[in-house]
């Protein structure tokens, strides 16, 4: 069975990034054996989170005080074995866009995490990031989209020695296409980004016998963290 990747964009416009995000999931698809879809927040209306927590409450996975363009979201992404995530930078971190669709969207993980901590252990994620300077702060956004998935347990890869963490492109505030060619290392980031994001979901796809298992035990979340720590990856 073929390991599935998302590929989302940050971007509220079709420029740059989105093209960054589809490159990258061409090669991962290259390697044969990877299934990929696309996601974009461009022309979606959805709110902020309020942390009322009402999801956990009544266990959604869905905002229930918000209606709107993000339902479903975090039910289908946590489907994908891999994800390729691409914002532009925004004041030297991610977009507001992709930041709003991540506090949303992942605020119903505790309701994975308190169940089983290694929900998540077996996915693994990569990071673009487009400024319009070199040095515009994609190190920065870099590092904001990585953090979020250390929290939840996701492993952020790298592209190896051509994209330490993540893919970083200078389009020189070019649109599209031919900002990216702006950049042919930056597009070569992308690129090393999108097979080894391919690589290592294939290489860490759980086995049926340990996929989904509970983790169980009396001691509670620190007797939890042991033995998914002690499980092997």
């Amino acid at each position: 069975m073929a390991v599935r990747i998302l590929g989302i964009c940050g971007s509220p416009r079709k420029s740059v990034t989105e093209y960054c995000v589809r490159e990258a999931l061409k090669e991962a698809a290259g390697l044969g054996g990877v299934d990929t879809d696309f996601f974009t927040v461009r022309g979606l209306k959805y709110g902020f989170c309020v942390h009322c927590d009402l999801c956990l409450k009544k266990e959604s996975l869905d905002c229930l005080r918000q209606k709107d363009d993000l339902a479903g979201f975090f039910g289908r992404f946590i489907t994908y074995d891999g994800y390729i995530i691409g914002t532009p930078v925004y004041d030297m971190n991610m977009s507001s866009q992709l930041l709003t669709l991540i506090n949303r969207a992942m605020r119903p993980s505790w309701l994975l995490l308190q169940k089983d901590p290694g929900f998540f252990y077996r996915k693994v994620v990569g990071a673009i990031a487009v400024g319009g300077t070199r040095n515009g702060g994609q190190e920065m956004a870099l590092q904001a989209i990585n953090n979020v998935f250390f929290s939840l347990g996701i492993a952020p890869v790298s592209g190896g020695v051509l994209a330490y963490n993540g893919a970083s492109v200078w389009s020189k505030n070019i649109p599209g296409l031919k900002g990216a060619e702006q950049d042919p290392v930056g597009l070569d980031m992308v690129r090393a980004l999108g097979r080894r994001v391919g690589l290592m979901a294939k290489a860490l796809r759980p086995q049926p016998e340990t996929c989904g298992r509970p983790i169980t035990g009396e001691g509670g979340m620190e007797e939890q963290k042991r033995v998914t720590l002690a499980g092997t990856l």
